[in-house]
């Protein structure tokens, strides 16, 4: 299995604050915030338009900002988002409210998918939503709010989805920025499959205090690759482990 980063925050190629990640020749997770991704894609002789399946972590515009150019590029695949992917949401830069939320003309296009609950969609891959929490969710989220009726609440990225694929050795799981906490993730993928976690792939949302408290529970898992919203810092903590890669827009991860 190739899995190709379109776009992250560093790179040979376009960079952009975002994530996305192609994986072999028919799935698409994240989208970044504009069109880069389907440019990077080109320099890398891969086209958008066969993708037969694109999912959303969740509904920030870093990671589906970029949804317009799919759906004009991409005339097929379904798009699958999680419960609240559109609501209105924005980030408190030291009293300055910024939208960081979709484009909400787009939430009744009949191609997107709404999950409510976990789904298969193919034999090998399945989406998990309803993220339960056993471990504290990260410090950066508590600059960040959502609409709820006409007032701003913190969110609780209770939206966020997460790709889980089987492999007979064990699973592949894609996360977008893990809101919802990268040890919360692990915990619950481990109480619905009987498998090792084979690799780790996606943003953390961590600060450097936050990484520390990840190494032990790293260390069961073969390959971790993450970057754009792990922050420079926490990744030169998680560094001193051997199964940690970088991401970066252009790179190839083979698993």
């Amino acid at each position: 299995m190739m899995i190709t980063c379109l776009i992250e925050d560093t790179g040979n190629l376009k960079v952009e604050h975002g994530l996305s990640l192609y994986i072999d020749n028919n799935l698409l997770f994240d989208m970044g915030q504009s069109n880069y991704f389907i440019e990077n894609a080109q320099e890398l002789d891969i086209d958008i338009s066969k993708v037969e399946y694109a999912i959303i972590s969740h509904g920030h515009y870093d990671h589906g900002g970029g949804l317009p150019y799919f759906l004009k590029e991409n005339k097929k695949a379904e798009i699958y988002v999680g419960d609240g992917a559109f609501y209105k949401r924005y980030a408190n830069d030291n009293g300055s409210w910024r939208y960081i939320g979709l484009d909400e003309g787009l939430a009744d296009n009949p191609r997107i998918k709404t999950l409510k609950k976990d789904t298969k969609i193919t034999r090998d891959c399945t989406i998990l939503t309803n993220i339960q929490e056993f471990f504290p969710t990260p410090e950066g989220n508590n600059k960040l709010y959502r609409m709820l009726g006409d007032r701003l609440v913190l969110d609780d990225f209770k939206d966020e989805i997460i790709l889980v694929i089987e492999k007979e050795d064990g699973l592949i799981v894609l996360t977008g920025c893990s809101h919802r906490g990268i040890l919360n993730i692990i915990e619950n993928v481990k109480r619905r499959y009987n498998k090792p976690l084979k690799a780790l792939i996606g943003g953390f949302h961590i600060k450097a205090g936050e990484a520390w408290s990840l190494i032990d529970k790293f260390k069961e898992i073969d390959e971790i690759y993450t970057g754009h919203c792990t922050s420079k810092e926490a990744y030169r903590i998680l560094d001193s482990l051997d199964n940690i890669g970088s991401l970066h827009t252009g790179a190839r991860i083979k698993i």
